[in-house]
């Protein structure tokens, strides 16, 4: 898992994985992501209920489903 995570994070983080490998591994834009989670109201719901409902729901790999809202929560100030 290391090797595949090391191979897909940049150094700098969740918030520069380029678009393209986003959307070949998830289906999806983080754009499209960005609307789906601002809808499901993650400030609300939580880091973990968000991204268990992207597996179930969208049936988004669990460790996608965690860079996504991982990214989300840093670009909506909802992480540090």
């Amino acid at each position: 898992m290391k090797i595949l995570q090391s191979l897909i994070m940049p150094k700098k983080g969740y918030k520069d994985i380029k678009e393209e490998v986003i959307i070949k591994r998830t289906r999806r834009s983080f754009n499209d992501w960005r609307k789906i989670l601002d809808k499901f109201d993650v400030k609300k719901n939580g880091h973990k209920s968000a991204a268990m409902f992207l597996n179930r729901v969208y049936k988004v790999n669990p460790w996608w489903s965690q860079v996504i809202v991982i990214r989300y929560e840093y670009e909506n100030k909802l992480r540090r």
